[in-house]
């Protein structure tokens, strides 16, 4: 699925930093997100679980790999960027999880009740970047970026036409209760 332009754009070894803090603001978001309003959780959570149930039926139909470059130099980022190359090998790719999971948290943070506008604007900017570090340490084609997209808005509307997030809802009230 790689486009021309991809084998273009150039490994940026420090993007690696930025690819490996988007698992911090996944989980800061959702932490986030529950303290502000538990319906918000509950809809992003439900849809991020229906979004990667469609990336698996991607990752069966239509399996994906990226030859990914060497990375010479000594430096940190360098080092960090083979260690993600070795540790997250590139297949099933598209759509992109990474790019899916980051659109998510800011779409999450245009849903609160308690609007921050600087929380949203932090979102969308480390999501952009979290797109690009996908694509500079070449974990990850283009059009994987806009699937992932397209992935996460699917997961979101299916999400609110079934009112999935009632699920939640009711795991949340019976873990309380149980307790």
């Amino acid at each position: 699925l790689s486009l021309s332009i991809d084998s273009q754009i150039p490994t940026i070894p420090f993007f690696v930093l930025i690819y490996v803090l988007a698992f911090v603001q996944w989980v800061a978001s959702y932490i986030f997100h529950s303290r502000d309003n538990e319906l918000t959780c509950y809809k992003v959570t439900t849809a991020g679980i229906i979004a990667k149930l469609i990336c698996l039926i991607f990752f069966i139909a239509l399996p994906t790999v990226i030859t990914i470059p060497e990375v010479t130099g000594n430096g940190f980022f360098e080092w960090g960027t083979r260690f993600i190359h070795s540790a997250d090998r590139p297949y099933n790719l598209f759509p992109s999880i990474h790019c899916l999971e980051s659109w998510l948290c800011f779409r999450g943070a245009m849903m609160l009740k308690n609007k921050n506008y600087y929380y949203i604007t932090s979102q969308g900017i480390f999501t952009i970047l979290v797109f690009a570090s996908t694509i500079f340490i070449k974990q990850h084609f283009i059009v994987d970026i806009p699937a992932g997209i397209l992935v996460c808005e699917i997961g979101l509307f299916l999400s609110r036409r079934a009112k999935g997030y009632r699920i939640m809802e009711k795991i949340n009230r019976f873990v309380i209760k149980s307790k």
